[in-house]
């Protein structure tokens, strides 16, 4: 990952040839709210998805401003936090970002398509849906909905005078592929399998639900299926779904996926793979396909992550990081070296991480008095909501904090809830361990304990 140092004084950034000035990109201003004066910038084009070896680190001082210039060959998506940029070599921008893209300011050159993309879709809200709240009675009023959205968002995208005939074509297919994750997540937002009493009707009921969507889906895929537009999240996203066998013989009959695309999906399996089990066989799994993949920018992503698993791997090295109790006391993973060490990666907007509380506060009470100490972190991006919440929930064990990049970055936290086991010589016994509520965790504590 590239880092992007702060800099008191740029005079420089603009001097140099010519040539040098059009293949980098100037921004400045102010980071806001984001937990941390270290903010990744997350390349978010094709690559992204197997891999995150093109992010930049964004150094701030501690009101959040910086100001830095990077190498940049060809006009790409990044993100920092929710927010959407899209930066093209010679840009030059002044911005203030807080985690509400709707928020963000733009002026300078590039400004006019940062400015577009504030308002740019989640697909994990159902795009048009907005989390449900744009659902109408039935599909066929929200369709008609979702479709009168993406007509003023494309007439919004056609008025556009500064920005590239490229981004115009990939925000076309990003409004493409907003209508139809907006359609596939109608079914998860209505009603539509509120009598269902067996998994035998709901998967009849979905059947027949992507059946019905055929139609409307077909050609907006066949409109979006170019291996350019996989620069696009949420083409990336709808794309998946080519993936069912079921689907496939629906929604992309006679549609014909490009070589790229079909070795981005492999790519990312591969990596899937390695961050949900570490061990030889998986490692090993992974160099074999690496010989096979032909996109260069892929295969140096999934070689980083072979790397980045190998350094996981039972037996290895544990890696330090910085946390903080809620007085503010600065304590390192390191600092309880001697004792086998649990850990719990959560946070307080996570789900399944405050279901597995409990049973982490009773691993720990049944411990109680062994060599062993366990650790609650929270990953919140800053430390309001985890105090708030803690001052809400009593908890029993000494509860810490953790925004430090050495712990994201070295233990390639992907997903939370996340659980390490690491043994009293400090060296990895399982970087993806059994969680609490787990009937394997108890012996697996007892071995490491046991172990001479």
């Amino acid at each position: 990952m590239a880092t992007a140092a702060l800099c008191c004084c740029l005079g420089s950034c603009n001097s140099g040839t010519k040539q040098e000035v059009e293949n980098t990109v100037h921004i400045k201003g102010q980071l806001m709210d984001m937990g941390s004066q270290n903010v990744r910038m997350r390349f978010d084009g094709a690559a992204s998805m197997v891999g995150d070896s093109r992010d930049i680190l964004l150094e701030t001082d501690a009101a959040g401003y910086f100001d830095t210039t990077f190498v940049l060959k060809e006009p790409t998506y990044y993100s920092i936090s929710r927010n959407t940029l899209y930066l093209t070599p010679g840009d030059d921008m002044t911005i203030k970002v807080t985690q509400s893209n709707t928020e963000a300011e733009f002026s300078g050159k590039g400004a006019e398509a940062n400015n577009y993309m504030k308002f740019r879709l989640f697909p994990k809200g159902g795009s048009y849906l907005e989390g449900g709240g744009n659902l109408r009675g039935d599909f066929v009023s929200t369709k008609a909905l979702v479709d009168s959205l993406a007509a003023i968002r494309m007439h919004t995208l056609d008025t556009l005078s500064n920005v590239s005939g490229l981004f115009k074509k990939l925000e076309t297919a990003r409004i493409k592929a907003d209508v139809i994750n907006s359609y596939i997540c109608y079914a998860s937002y209505s009603r539509m399998f509120a009598d269902i009493k067996t998994e035998e009707e709901m998967q009849a009921k979905w059947n027949e639900f992507n059946v019905s969507l055929t139609p409307e889906v077909a050609p907006l895929y066949k409109e979006i299926m170019d291996e350019n537009m996989l620069d696009v999240a949420v083409v990336r996203d709808v794309l998946s779904y080519q993936e069912d066998s079921t689907l496939t013989s629906l929604w992309f009959k006679d549609i014909s996926i490009p070589a790229r695309t079909t070795e981005l999906y492999a790519c990312a399996k591969i990596v899937g793979d390695l961050r949900d089990e570490v061990s030889e066989q998986t490692v090993d799994k992974a160099k074999a396909f690496l010989q096979t993949v032909k996109n260069a920018d892929f295969a140096t992503e999934v070689e980083g992550k072979i790397v980045q698993a190998s350094k996981l791997l039972p037996g290895q090295p544990a890696f330090d990081f910085e946390m903080e109790d809620v007085e503010g006391n600065v304590k390192h993973l390191a600092d309880f070296k001697g004792k086998v060490i649990y850990i719990d990666l959560w946070a307080t907007w996570c789900g399944p991480c405050i279901q597995e509380s409990p049973a982490f506060e009773a691993l720990g009470k049944k411990y109680a008095g062994k060599d062993i100490v366990f650790l609650p972190v929270s990953t919140d991006t800053t430390t309001k909501p985890w105090l708030g919440y803690l001052d809400a929930h009593k908890k029993e064990l000494t509860q810490y904090h953790s925004n430090d990049v050495a712990l994201k970055e070295s233990w390639a936290i992907m997903y939370i809830p996340r659980f390490i086991l690491i043994d009293k010589d400090f060296n990895i016994v399982n970087a993806y361990a059994p969680r609490p509520s787990s009937e394997e965790i108890s012996p697996l504590i007892d071995s490491v304990l046991n172990k001479q």
